[in-house]
């Protein structure tokens, strides 16, 4: 199956090595196919992430990580504007903290056992598609291929053949990996991420436990980012993270989190996108992995079939995704939008009302929906979801594009 051109020969090459890119590959190789994967640096690497895998994820990666888990989260403490803080609990794990070091270094082996042929330190640095091949150029070689698919994440090369960055709903992170010996151990549990809610207009800081370490962060859309390091400043000191003599220790890294809109095409006749190249980070929660991981099935499903059929034709992949995903990731960019209109009843009804506790619990587990969630935040007001969503997305775009977005933080 593979192209005639000169070069190395393969089916499918897929840029990126990351989860979404690491399981695809492995989904292909396993089904027989000839499979490149390409990514620009030497594995292990380091990857600005929060590092808290959602139990979700594992309905979609078909072997044990369990070797993997550096802290098991059954609970999760909140607070509103660094206050009013509280902790709830489930019975079933809800979050499993990783090290993403670690976690995509083991995606990447399991993708090469399976057969992929993987090559590290691969920057590309152009791909070209015609009706007859797909050829992808590093620094030192050329690929061919009959397919391509691009997980090279939320600055991918890929993407940029079929979409524009504003294409996208935009949002950004700040992260940092704090070890153990920097942290007052009294501030956290080991089974409990510990989050706040509404300091800023939109978005949260977190920690996130873990063996060895403790992951701390702050999350928003783009217009926040400036105000990203000062917020996760502030919410370490008034969490009393961290140890006096250690304040000075800590470095922070930024990303980009890009979730799809409807002008987004996820794929062309010879090409698909996977992951954060595809935009299928979920903006309520901030979570890529999960998804990611699941657009890797539904890649490799819609590739196996092109192969097997007489057109070589990925163009209904774009559908085949959204049919299976797009919903979640609507309802999950409409709660997020609600959040902003009005944070503080969604604090109070995540703290007080157990349904919307034990569906956003089951949501997170993959037993429920976003769907789901948005109709028990709602509750009576469900009738009348036409007006409110009007609402809340007028309301948003007017906090999201104000100039003198800032964040108030409150004496304790």
């Amino acid at each position: 199956m593979a192209s005639s051109l000169g070069g190395r020969q393969f089916d499918v090459i897929v840029v990126g090595g990351g989860p979404a890119g690491s399981m695809t590959a492995y989904f292909l190789a396993k089904s027989g196919i000839r499979t490149a994967l390409l990514d620009a640096s030497t594995f292990p690497r380091t990857k600005a992430c929060g590092g808290g895998l959602q139990a979700r994820t594992l309905l979609d990666i078909p072997f044990d990580l369990s070797h993997l888990f550096r802290g098991t989260m059954y609970r999760m403490s909140l607070s509103f504007g660094l206050r009013e803080f509280w902790t709830r609990g489930y019975p079933e794990p809800l979050v499993y903290s990783v090290l993403r070091s670690e976690f995509d270094h083991y995606l990447v082996q399991c993708a090469r056992t399976a057969g992929a042929c993987v090559y590290e330190a691969s920057l590309v640095r152009g791909v070209t598609v015609t009706d007859g091949a797909v050829t992808v150029r590093t620094d030192g070689e050329e690929f061919h291929a009959q397919l391509l698919v691009g997980a090279d994440g939320a600055n991918s090369v890929v993407r940029s053949t079929l979409n524009s960055r504003q294409s996208y709903f935009w949002q950004a992170a700040v992260y940092c990996e704090i070890p153990e010996e920097y942290v007052n151990p009294e501030a956290f549990s080991a089974d409990a991420m510990r989050v706040d809610f509404g300091t800023l207009p939109s978005g949260y800081a977190w920690v996130f436990p873990k063996l060895g370490s403790v992951n701390v962060g702050a999350g928003a859309p783009v217009t926040m980012a400036r105000h990203l390091r000062k917020y996760v400043g502030e919410f370490i000191d008034n969490a009393r993270l961290l140890k006096e003599s250690c304040k000075d220790r800590i470095n922070f890294v930024g990303h980009q989190l890009p979730t799809l809109t409807a002008g987004v095409r996820l794929s062309a006749r010879r090409m698909l996108l996977v992951g954060d190249a595809a935009g299928v980070v979920e903006p309520f929660t901030g979570d890529g992995i999960s998804f990611a991981c699941k657009s890797a099935r539904i890649a490799a499903d819609s590739i196996f079939r092109a192969l097997n059929s007489a057109d070589l034709d990925l163009t209904r992949y774009h559908d085949q995704l959204l049919s299976l995903m797009g919903a979640e990731l609507l309802w999950s960019r409409k709660l997020l939008a609600i959040s902003v209109a009005f944070p503080k009843l969604i604090y109070r009804l995540f703290r007080s009302n157990d349904l919307v506790w034990q569906t956003f619990c089951k949501t997170l587990r993959g037993e429920e929906s976003f769907h789901r969630l948005k109709k028990d935040v709602l509750g009576p007001f469900e009738f009348a979801w036409k007006a409110i969503d009007l609402f809340t997305q007028v309301r948003e775009r007017m906090i999201l594009s104000s100039k003198s977005l800032a964040f108030h933080v409150p004496k304790v």
